[in-house]
């Protein structure tokens, strides 16, 4: 780890030393022994406070293990710091700072300071030579967001307080705290029948699902030699190959529009976004219980090569904490797509046949409205969530008619 120190002494002391040649000097001139003893005696003790502070600042250690926390909202786990001590003199005034963004509630810890974006706090220690020591304290997720531990300094002072250093960690803490969204439940969902989840029998699908066999037919010399039933053959005396079901894949595709629109511009974050997010978040874990494989796409910068926050399809437990790990991190404070980026990005990824499910701010637009009116043209099942009060249900997703 990388570590950016200095060393401070009392004023008193920095000042003594820097006018200590000249009260030698008066010592001399005026011949007084009590005034040149004086004067060595504190030359000696800024020396062994430096001394003291440089030896103990070099030989403290603040393991850095890479960790990730992951909590729901009211959920409580342990936060730890370990530090270790490999010198030869023990660190009896020792402080360790730190501080977090306020999505966390802190528990016997001081808090030194309050700001908007951030906590910080202070743990004193004492570690005794070659001594190891791990601190702990509960920590509470308040709310949905993703924090690191930032700002982390050690602060040593000597035991009489004539002197301070201060280390600064400049490298990356490596612990993560995850706070995943609260389940707001959608009613309506009964409305999702059950041929719009899952694989199912289509016989004029181009492909065939290899974990359903469909029977044997004759063999033809095209066939590759993989798909030679022989259980068949041996009964039949003749040649005769595997048949196995053609199938469509139907998958849940998310989107999820953040955005209150403005006039030719793709507008600002709904107040509304806490609420939109724990509504994707019940209805994420309502395909996994399913066994539905889902994708996301959420109209907001990720920072990177794809135009929007995206999630692949995929299905299972796996999928699922993946997509309540990509709602953790949405970040209000990052720029909003315009429509036009993000339906050019969704006519490349809805190909296949799906169940489109729109949450957020209602459609504002009629080119919005004509985009979905689009895909239910082409096949898709398109469905929007609404709000009837405090309640959230699911509704076919109609066209907006035009005034």
């Amino acid at each position: 780890m990388r570590w950016r120190s200095s060393t401070t002494l009392s004023l008193f002391l920095t000042s003594f030393f820097a006018l200590s040649w000249i009260v030698l000097l008066l010592s001399f001139y005026f011949q007084s022994f009590e005034l040149f003893l004086i004067t060595i005696a504190l030359l000696l003790l800024t020396f062994f406070t430096r001394l003291y502070l440089k030896n103990a600042g070099e030989h403290v250690e603040l393991v850095n293990n890479r960790r990730t926390i992951k909590l729901f909202k009211g959920e409580q786990e342990t936060l730890s710091f370990t530090l270790n001590n490999t010198g030869k003199v023990p660190i009896w005034n020792g402080q360790l700072h730190f501080s977090l963004e306020p999505i966390l509630h802190v528990s016997n810890v001081d808090l030194v300071q309050n700001t908007k974006n951030l906590q910080f706090y202070s743990i004193p220690y004492y570690l005794d030579r070659k001594e190891g020591k791990t601190i702990s304290f509960p920590i509470y997720a308040d709310k949905r967001g993703v924090t690191r531990i930032r700002k982390v300094e050690l602060l040593i002072k000597d035991l009489f307080g004539w002197g301070r250093q201060l280390s600064i960690l400049e490298s990356l803490f490596q612990t993560e705290i995850l706070i995943y969204p609260e389940l707001l439940e959608v009613k309506g969902v009964e409305r999702l029948s059950t041929f719009e989840m899952g694989s199912h029998s289509y016989e004029h699908s181009l492909y065939e699902n290899l974990s359903s066999p469909a029977g044997a037919r004759e063999y033809e010399s095209s066939d590759p030699f993989n798909r030679i039933h022989w259980k068949a053959t041996a009964r039949t005396s003749e040649l005769k190959t595997k048949v196995y079901e053609r199938s469509i894949d139907l998958r849940w595709i998310f989107v999820l529009d953040l955005s209150v629109k403005r006039k030719n511009s793709p507008g600002q974050v709904s107040k509304d976004i806490e609420t939109y997010i724990s509504q994707l978040a019940f209805l994420c874990k309502l395909a996994t219980k399913r066994g539905v494989s889902f994708e996301l796409h959420i109209n907001l910068d990720p920072e990177g090569p794809s135009p929007c926050m995206t999630l692949e399809a995929g299905e299972g437990n796996a999928q699922l904490s993946n997509a309540l790990e990509l709602l953790a991190r949405i970040d209000e404070t990052r720029p909003l797509l315009s429509f036009e980026r993000m339906s050019a990005w969704l006519r490349k990824r809805i190909t296949d046949r799906s169940v489109v499910i729109r949450l957020g701010e209602p459609i504002q637009e009629s080119k919005e409205a004509a985009f979905y009116h689009l895909l239910e043209r082409k096949g898709h099942k398109c469905y929007e969530v609404k709000m009837s009060g405090d309640d959230a249900y699911l509704s076919h997703l109609e066209r907006k008619k035009e005034s």
